[in-house]
């Protein structure tokens, strides 16, 4: 019987490692040059768009169930919604976007942005307001080419503090 055990472990190891194999999990897919690019060259058009007050483009860059998270604002869904959205952003004096993107990644057909904003609102009348804050962007691959997939950003700029309000002993 001792005879037996090197042939036995020599099955067992057989038969072992190509299941362990594939147990294994397959590593991501690789970030490409040419994904990363692509979803920049997307991104400078979005840019330029906005710049231009072109809602019905801006509504383009996304897709058909695109999620819009503006702040303090409900959850906007799909192209309608955004373009209304944007619309009004431009019918408020909105221009002069720039993003800067910090992080930018892709994940096979699946890709995210984190970055910061700043833009410029310029009332019909009064001076012009800056905002500056950050974003994030998810983005999906359809049919080949990148679209935001869902868009949330908000402000850097801290809350108004609210008037003091009177004590008894001002109001006397």
């Amino acid at each position: 019987m001792t005879d037996n055990h090197p042939i036995f472990y020599l099955l067992v190891l057989t038969l072992t490692v190509p299941f362990l194999l594939s147990c294994t999990t397959a590593p991501p897919p690789d970030t490409t040059t040419e994904d990363l690019q692509a979803i920049k060259a997307v991104s400078e058009q979005f840019i330029d768009a906005f710049n231009r007050g072109d809602a019905a483009s801006l509504a383009a860059f996304y897709t058909e169930e695109a999620k819009l998270l503006p702040p303090n604002s409900p959850m906007i869904v799909g192209w309608e919604g955004l373009q209304a959205h944007f619309q009004a952003t431009f019918d408020a004096g909105a221009g002069d976007l720039q993003l800067t993107a910090i992080d930018l990644s892709v994940n096979g057909d699946m890709a995210h942005v984190v970055g910061k904003y700043t833009v410029t609102i310029q009332p019909e009348e009064g001076e012009a307001i800056s905002d500056s804050g950050k974003y994030v962007e998810l983005w999906k691959r359809e049919n080949g080419s990148w679209k935001m997939n869902t868009n949330i950003w908000n402000t850097s700029a801290p809350l108004p503090v609210p008037e003091a309000l009177p004590t008894t002993e001002e109001e006397e």
